[in-house]
Parts: C-alpha cells; structure tokens; sequence
C-alpha cells in the first residue's frame, strides 16, 4: 500500500490534495449548474409546446402518462430551429438550379454545412468512437499476439448481410410513407388556396354589396391564416392577421379560446348567409365552406396521427444495433480505414431515416406563408379590379342590345 504524502505550499498549511479538491468541487458545482439552466430551457420549451397543443384542441387538459413518457430531454432545439429554412418555394431560376450537372459537386461540397449531418453529430461521432475502439483493440491484439486476446472480427457475415435486405426494405417503406404523409399535405393546401379562390370568385360574381364582399374577403384570407397557425407550434396568428382584418375583428378572433379554424367558418357562413343572392349560389359557396371544414379535420389527422411509433422505434433499433455490428465485419478487409468506412456508411444510412422523420410531420417544412400571402393577394386583386370586370362586361353588352333592338326594328318595318 502506497501512502500519499500531502505537501505542503506556504499557503497556511493548505496540502496539495485541499487545492485540487476545492478546483475539483468548483467544476463539479458549475457544471450542475450548467446542466440544470439547459435543463430548465428544455422543460420551458415543452410546456410552451404542450400548451399550444391544448389550446389549439390538440390534446385534453389531463396530461396522461403517454403524453408524458419522452422527457424533455429529447428535444433537439437546433433541429426543430432548422425547420424553417426547408419552407423553400421554387421559381424557374431555381429550377434550374435543380437541374444543373454541377449539382453534384454542390452537394458534395456542401455536406460540412448540411445541417443533415449536424443533425446526427452525436450518433455519428458514437459510430467513431466505436469503431475506434474496435480498431485500436484489434491492432493491439495484432502487435502482441502472445498475449492471446479474443478477437472482435466477426468471421460469419452472412447474417449480417441477410439482415441488410431487411434494413433496406424497413428504411425504403419509412420514407416511402413519410413522402406520402409530406404530398398528402401540400395537395391539401393546394385544394384550400383553389377553393378560397372559388369562393372568392363566387361571391364577386353575385354579391352587389361593397362592404360584404370585402368582409367575405377579408374572413377568407384569415381562415387560410388561422388554418397555418393551427398547424404550426411556432406561429404569431395576431401579427399575421394584422393585415388581414380589422382591429376589431382580430380582437374578437384572438378571444376565441379553442377552435379557430371552426369560428373563422362560423363567421363566413353568417357573411354568406346574410347576402342578397339565390339559394342556389348560396349553397354552392356553402359546399365550398365544407371542403374547407374537410381541410381542417384532414390537418388535425396529419398532426394527431404520426406513422405508428412501433414501426418508427423498430426501424432506429435495427439501424442502430446493424451499425454497431458493422465495424466487426470491415476490420479484415479495410483495416484502419474500416474506421472512416463504417462512419461514412452510417452517414448514409442514417440521413434516410433522418429525412423520413423530417417530412412526416410536414406543416413545418410547407411554405404555408407563401400560400396564405398568395390568397390575401388575390382577394386584394380581386377587389381593385372588379370595377374593370364590370365595366367589360357593361361594354360589351350595350353594342349587343343595340344590334338586338335595331333587328326588332328591320322586321316591324317590313
């Protein structure tokens, strides 16, 4: 047994091991410290999820074990921030950009940056560590062979490659459906932009009155604002509706507690209702008020309805054990470079299922504000020129009569 002698310094009989012990007491408290403020930003982002969730109708106000079983902890802030840089909308610039034959170079250049990879920095740099690990313990084992270590090399792959089938098949199905969940979502919103603009046009047609076309207007441009707020977590509806509706209006709006969507509905039924025109149009503008109640349950499924969690948790459970077993099979053929090989592939393999959870929830990604600012737009058009559609009409029709009354003449005189 070895005894430490503890030395002093001249600093008042303070020993060597009191000075490491109090610098070591002071890290330890500044990280607790650390670790409970990012913690508490966690828990508060959470709630401020939750709570938006209960106010939008999402969830009951009982919180259940089910909604509580994933902590915190599990939020990924950068990701969810960069979420917002996806909501792309293509003109034909980018298009051909798309198109381009230098894209290669582009993407490959830009992997470093690719938030993709930022994304999975913290599986990827397990994937290293692991496959160092098992590098360093089979050159080791090679440099002293006299020392009879086991080997970590795995002699029969054929497992491992029947297992690669099943991954691939796993990977391919839950992008397959996360891509249908994402196009699902934009056909939705494409239907809601035409029917606004159906109704819109509607209402021009038959309705004589200013101020109720231009209130039916204004309600139909908010509906597609409010709809984007419900299916958003992060989303300012007062600073949208700004320049949507009256300040009166979107005081009374901003007081309706639970559903939005279904208030903004209320009120274009009342505006349509309350219009000097036949049944029939009315009950045509009415089907369309359906299909955007349609709309509003077909979002409320997407949010509410993931893919099943089961195939979600069985697909990163297989990823992650074949990945952990992929070092033991590329040590004999690659050596050192197994290690760069197995990160390299994970990369790969990950980034499918990383994209796959991405577009399933696919509200965040939509650029749901280029499609509410082109309704508002064409509302605002639709308004500055229907004096120019009436006078085209009135133009044209006056020569007609004109010609209509001097034919009756012609055959009295004869």
């Amino acid at each position: 047994m070895v005894c430490l002698q503890m030395c002093s310094h001249g600093t008042g009989g303070t020993s060597l091991y009191d000075l490491h012990r109090s610098k070591y007491d002071a890290c330890w408290k500044s990280f607790i410290r650390l670790s409970r403020h990012r913690l508490a930003n966690k828990r508060s982002l959470r709630c401020s999820l939750y709570t938006q969730a209960v106010h939008r109708g999402y969830l009951g106000e009982t919180r259940t074990r089910m909604n509580t079983r994933y902590s915190s902890a599990t939020i990924d802030q950068d990701k969810e921030d960069h979420r917002q840089n996806m909501r792309t909308v293509f003109d034909f610039e980018r298009w051909a950009t798309h198109r381009s034959s230098q894209r290669y170079f582009l993407h490959l250049v830009g992997i470093p940056k690719s938030m993709l990879i930022r994304g999975l920095k913290v599986p990827l740099l397990c994937e290293f560590c692991f496959s160092f690990c098992v590098a360093s313990w089979e050159s080791y084992k090679e440099i002293h062979p006299s020392l009879g270590l086991p080997s970590s090399n795995l002699e029969a792959s054929d497992p491992f490659h029947l297992t690669s089938f099943a991954l691939a098949l796993l990977l391919a199905f839950r992008l397959d459906a996360s891509y249908s969940r994402y196009m699902e979502a934009r056909r939705l919103w494409g239907d809601v932009v035409c029917d606004a603009r159906n109704l819109m046009r509607q209402a021009q047609g038959f309705c004589e009155n200013e101020e109720s076309l231009q209130l039916l207007l204004r309600w139909t441009s908010a509906f597609c604002k409010v709809l984007m707020w419900h299916v958003r977590e992060h989303c300012d509806l007062d600073s949208e509706l700004k320049d949507v509706l009256l300040p009166s209006e979107v005081e009374v709006l901003m007081q309706q507690e639970q559903h939005k969507p279904n208030f903004v509905l209320s009120v274009l039924t009342q505006i349509v209702h309350s219009m000097p025109a036949a049944e029939g149009q009315k009950l045509a503008v009415d089907a369309t008020l359906t299909k955007f109640q349609k709309a509003v349950g077909t979002c409320e499924r997407m949010v509410k309805t993931p893919i099943p969690r089961s195939y979600t948790r069985h697909t990163s459970r297989f990823l992650v054990i074949w990945l952990a077993f992929l070092p033991f099979t590329l040590w004999r053929a690659c050596h050192w470079a197994m290690v760069p090989a197995a990160v390299l592939i994970a990369f790969l393999l990950l980034g499918v299922e990383e994209i796959g959870v991405q577009i399933e929830e696919p509200f965040g990604i939509l650029p749901l504000e280029n499609l509410c600012d082109i309704v508002h737009a064409n509302a605002k058009e639709m308004l500055s020129t229907r004096h120019q559609v009436q006078q085209i009409v009135h133009n044209s029709s006056t020569p007609r009569s004109q010609s209509v009354s001097q034919m009756h003449g012609n055959g009295s005189h004869h």
